[in-house]
C-alpha cells in the first residue's frame, strides 16, 4: 500500500501537475492502440510534449507583451481591457487557478473524464446519436481548463473530485454534442470528406450554415473574386499577422505616448527611439503568435 501511494504521488506531482507530460502520455498510448511501431509512439509523444511547451512559451510571450499596453489603456483612460485570444486566455486561466489553490492536475484529470465520456457516447451512437470524437487536443486542454476554473470558482465546496467529475461531464457533452452540429455543414461544403469540426466555434459554424443560404448570392464566392496582386503578400500568415500587430498596436501604443510608456515599461531603455520601440513591440506579437502556432501545429500533429 505504502508503495502504491507513493507511486500515485509522483505521478501526481511529476505527470498530473504537468498538462506538457499528460497530454504526451495520452498521445502515447493512443499510438500504441493503434498499433504503430515503438519509434513512432516515442515520436508521437516528443512532438505532443514538446509542442504543448512551445505553445506556453507563445502564450506566456503574448502575456508579457501586452500587458503594459493592457496597464496603459486602464491607466490613462480607466479602460478595463481583456485579450480575447485562446492561447492568451489559457495562460490567465492557469494563473486564476493558482490563485485559488488549485493545481493543473484536476485540469487533466477533467479532461481525460470528459474525453472518455466522448468516446462512450460515441460507442452508443444509436442511442445518442451522436457520431463524432472531439481530438483537437490543444482545443481541449483550453476549454477543460477555463470550464475547471467556472466550476472551481463558482462553487468553491466542489473543489474537489466532485467538482472534477462535474468538469468532465460538462466538456465531454460539450465536444460530442457540439461537434456533432459540424456534420452536416462540413459534409456538403467538402463533398462528403468524412469528418466534422472540433475546436471554438463549432456553433457559430452551425448557426452561418443555418443563415448564409439565405443571404447573398452563391455565384460571388472567394473563387471569384478579383483582387490586387499586391494583397497576394498577406498570403503569409507572418507578414499578416506583423503589418495588423503594427497598425492597430502602434496607433494604441502613439495614443499612449513615449513618456507613459517609458514609465511603465523597463524594457523601453532610453537608448531606444519611440519609432523603433512600436515597430519592434507590435512585431514581437507576431513572433510570438508564429511560436505559439508553431506549437499548435507539433501538437496537433
Amino acid at each position: 500500500m505504502t508503495l502504491f501511494l507513493g507511486l500515485f504521488e509522483w505521478f501526481a506531482n511529476n505527470i498530473l501537475q504537468k498538462p506538457e507530460f499528460f497530454i504526451g502520455i495520452i498521445v502515447f498510448i493512443g499510438y500504441v492502440l493503434l498499433k504503430k511501431p515503438l519509434y513512432e509512439c516515442f515520436a508521437g509523444f516528443v512532438k505532443a510534449t514538446v509542442g504543448y511547451m512551445i505553445l506556453n512559451v507563445g502564450a506566456g510571450g503574448l502575456v508579457t507583451t501586452f500587458r503594459p499596453i493592457l496597464a496603459g489603456l486602464n491607466d490613462r483612460f480607466n479602460l478595463d481591457a481583456a485579450v480575447i485570444d485562446p492561447y492568451f486566455g489559457l495562460n490567465a486561466v492557469n494563473a486564476a487557478l493558482e490563485n485559488i489553490g488549485i493545481s493543473t492536475s484536476w485540469t487533466m484529470i477533467s479532461l481525460l473524464l470528459g474525453f472518455s465520456l466522448n468516446i462512450v457516447l460515441v460507442l452508443f451512437r444509436k442511442l445518442t446519436k451522436l457520431r463524432t470524437l472531439f481530438i483537437t487536443g490543444h482545443i481541449m486542454v483550453q476549454q477543460a481548463t477555463t470550464v475547471t476554473w467556472i466550476v472551481f470558482f463558482l462553487f468553491p465546496e466542489f473543489r474537489n473530485l466532485t467538482g472534477g467529475i462535474m468538469v468532465g461531464i460538462l466538456v465531454g457533452l460539450y465536444w460530442a454534442v457540439s461537434s456533432n452540429l459540424t456534420v452536416g455543414p462540413t459534409q456538403r461544403l467538402t463533398g462528403n470528406a468524412g469528418f466534422a469540426i472540433g475546436h471554438q466555434q463549432m456553433f457559430a459554424v452551425w448557426l452561418t450554415d443555418k443563415v448564409a443560404g439565405k443571404l447573398g448570392n452563391p455565384e460571388k464566392n472567394l473563387e471569384n473574386i478579383k483582387l490586387p496582386k499586391w494583397l497576394s503578400i498577406f498570403h503569409d500568415n507572418i507578414v499578416a499577422t506583423g503589418t495588423l500587430m503594427l497598425f492597430f498596436f502602434g496607433v494604441i501604443m502613439t495614443i499612449l505616448g513615449e513618456d507613459y510608456l517609458r514609465e511603465i515599461n523597463p524594457a523601453f531603455t532610453a537608448t531606444t527611439s519611440f519609432p523603433m520601440y512600436i515597430i519592434s513591440q507590435s512585431l514581437y506579437l507576431a513572433v510570438y503568435l508564429a511560436i505559439l502556432m508553431q506549437g499548435v501545429r507539433m501538437f496537433v500533429a
